[in-house]
Formats: C-alpha cells, structure tokens, sequence
C-alpha cells in the first residue's frame, strides 16, 4: 500500500493483480461487484488490499483491479513435466479435487497493457470460460499426444496436504468487462 500510495499522490495509474480467491468458490462466473468471501490466506489478504484499494479509488485514485484465476504459458513447468513423464510411458499424478479456468498470459497481457493505456478505475476479471480438474487436463493431454490416458493417477489434493480454501469448486469469474470493452475471449481449457 506504500508504494501504491506513492503513486497515486504522482498521479501514476496503478493496476493492482488480485485473484478468484478473494471468493469462496461456491458460484461459477461470480460478478466483479459480489461481496467478497474468501477461504483461503491468500484470498483474505488479497480482499484486504482491494478493500483499501475501493476506499482510495472513491476518492479519485488512479487504480485499477484486475482479478485472474490460473494463468498459464506455453512451456508452462507443470504441464511440460507431464507431458514429457507421459512420453516416457510414466504415470503422472494429478489432482481430482483441485479445478482451474485457465488464462492465457498473453490475453492477460494484453488486458492489463489497455487497462493501464485508458487508466481505468475499475474491477476487472479475466479467467478461462469454465471450470476443469487438473486430472481432466492431464487426461487431455495425454489423449492429445497419443499417450493411454490410464497412466494419469486422479488423487486428491486436500489429502495431499493442500491448505483449507485452496481448492475451490469453482475458479471462473464473470470476465465481461474485458469482453465488452477488448472484445477479449478466453478459450475453453482443452
């Protein structure tokens, strides 16, 4: 908040990254302007931060909010390890439990660079159209590289240690705004 401070008294547009966590996972495609509900560390402190962001942005503050969910690359580490252990004929393991709507960083690129080109002062959302397990998309990948979907383990990632709110059920968020304005779509996760 110091350094966003310090911006906003030189008049220099701040775009805060924020995150689905700020929810508790409980509605797909939940609105930029739900109350905010999270479960998760993470998300309380994320939802701490947009609190005092709101209050300086009802003031005039040059701020902007744009909450993601998973964002992912090309040669992104998880999904390269994958699909490299599956070229092997290696079983993989890969969460049953734990759901993404992926983003590509490129679209989140894009997003952000216009969002700060306008100075929008506004809650924005960017996050894949619906929701897929990590056990979905090893599967996917295996299928998709001609490797027997049967080497990809579903197990559970609360039983594997995850913290309390770290898996929630739904991850999309209502993305809109950057539809409307950017004419910014993200495409279904497989």
């Amino acid at each position: 908040m110091a350094l966003i401070d310090l911006l906003v008294a030189r008049r220099i547009y701040t775009l805060f990254l924020s995150t689905n966590q700020v929810f508790d996972g409980g509605t797909p495609h939940v609105a930029a302007d739900a109350p905010m509900s999270p479960v998760s560390e993470y998300g309380r402190q994320k939802a701490e931060t947009e609190s005092l962001l709101h209050k300086r942005v009802a003031d005039g503050a040059p701020i902007g909010v744009l909450r993601l969910a998973k964002v992912v690359s090309p040669g992104m580490a998880l999904l390269s390890t994958w699909t490299q252990e599956l070229a092997r004929g290696r079983a993989i393991r890969a969460f049953s439990d734990l759901t993404m709507a992926p983003t590509p960083v490129d679209l989140v690129a894009i997003s952000s660079a216009r969002m700060m080109e306008e100075r929008l002062s506004v809650i924005a959302q960017l996050t894949g159209p619906r929701d897929v397990t990590y056990v979905e998309t090893a599967r996917f990948l295996a299928k998709k590289n001609g490797v027997d979907p049967r080497l990809v383990e579903a197990v559970s990632a609360l039983e594997s240690g995850m913290p309390r709110g770290a898996t929630p059920g739904n991850t999309t968020l209502g993305s809109s705004l950057i539809t409307k304005r950017y004419g910014i779509i993200v495409p279904d996760a497989l």
